[in-house]
């Protein structure tokens, strides 16, 4: 016959397992909200960081077209090499702070996976150790229970109906001595 329950003795495998849980996800909590709290500090001052570039991109853009305005009046070769080399120079300029805003974007979304990865898995840790910790405790508590179970029969003037535990029971020992005790003192 299967003897399988695993919420045996409620007050205590609750207690003990909510007691546990608590700890954990308190912990758990703290670590993430300083996670947190640096993250959001560090993408308000990357998106800023964005901003600033974007601003300066556009300034830059407007500078170098008043210069190129102002290099079409006057046209001789010298200009001609200073025009060609500004231009060079502002589209690897811009073509750095593209790069740089991409990666900026890059660690704003990874800041944004890390929290909420550790967010899920604060969950379902919290949920695996549940259901881990109610199966602990009920190896603990069932053979309590069958243990009061039989002194209540042999307060009650009733043989008790002497099993064995399940395997992974705790106390077998202790249960086997106490069968070996109620046993011997039903013999006298």
């Amino acid at each position: 016959m299967l003897r399988r329950k695993n919420i045996i003795d409620k007050k205590f495998q609750l207690k003990t397992t909510f007691r546990i849980i608590g700890i954990i996800i308190i912990a758990f909590i703290l670590i993430i909200a300083i996670t947190g709290i640096i993250s959001t500090d560090n993408n308000l001052k990357i998106t800023a960081a964005i901003n600033d570039l974007n601003r300066s991109m556009a300034k830059d853009q407007k500078t170098i077209e008043v210069l190129i305005e102002a290099a079409g009046v006057k046209r001789d070769n010298k200009l001609d090499r200073d025009y060609d080399m500004i231009i060079e120079d502002h589209l690897e300029t811009m073509a750095l702070m593209h790069t740089n805003i991409r990666h900026l974007k890059k660690i704003l979304n990874q800041n944004r996976i890390l929290i909420t990865t550790m967010i899920v898995t604060g969950i379902l840790l919290g949920v695996g150790l549940f259901v881990y910790l109610i199966r602990l405790t009920n190896r603990i508590s069932g053979p309590l229970f069958v243990l009061t179970q039989h002194m209540h029969d042999i307060m009650n003037g009733k043989k008790p109906n002497l099993r064995e535990l399940r395997k992974n029971d705790e106390f077998q020992d202790f249960y086997r001595q106490f069968i070996n005790f109620i046993k011997s003192s039903m013999k006298k």
